[in-house]
């Protein structure tokens, strides 16, 4: 099972926001459509980072008195781990869990085309191994020829 299968399934929509913005324009957007992180692009549209509620957390407690008007490319971390719609699940779940990493981008041919969680991850390959038990219980019990 490859990235793009996961892509189909879930829709390609990304939340993204610019890297001029604040902490506090970031935070609205993902209250107001429930996620977890946002893709920050620079003025040109290109990928300059990710921002996730993990980082506002870390930042709400280093300034409780003004995390709001921080500045997105001020405290961006710019080693951005991406995707390729043609990559493996199992590499994308190695790398997510080698790294502590929750959300990827996949950029193709240098165009952002989707945001995964691991909880793609492990929804996808849940699915796949039932798939995988109930033919494997089929055969066993003669229902596959």
């Amino acid at each position: 099972m490859k990235v793009r299968d996961i892509l189909k399934v879930k829709g390609s929509h990304t939340f993204t926001i610019f890297e001029d913005m604040n902490i506090g324009r970031a935070l609205e957007i993902m209250s107001i459509n429930n996620i977890g992180s946002l893709v920050v692009l620079n003025s040109s549209g290109r990928i300059t980072g990710l921002i996730s509620e993990k980082e506002v957390l870390h930042l709400s407690f280093q300034n409780p008195n003004g995390i709001h008007d921080i500045v997105i490319k001020d405290v961006l971390s710019k080693n951005t781990i991406i995707v390729e719609p043609d990559d493996e699940i199992e590499y994308v779940e190695m790398v997510m869990t080698g790294e502590f990493i929750r959300h990827l981008p996949v950029v193709q041919d240098g165009r952002l085309v989707g945001l995964i969680s691991i909880g793609d991850i492990v929804k996808s390959l849940t699915e796949n191994i039932q798939h995988e038990n109930k033919y494997l219980r089929d055969y066993i019990n003669g229902k596959v020829y």
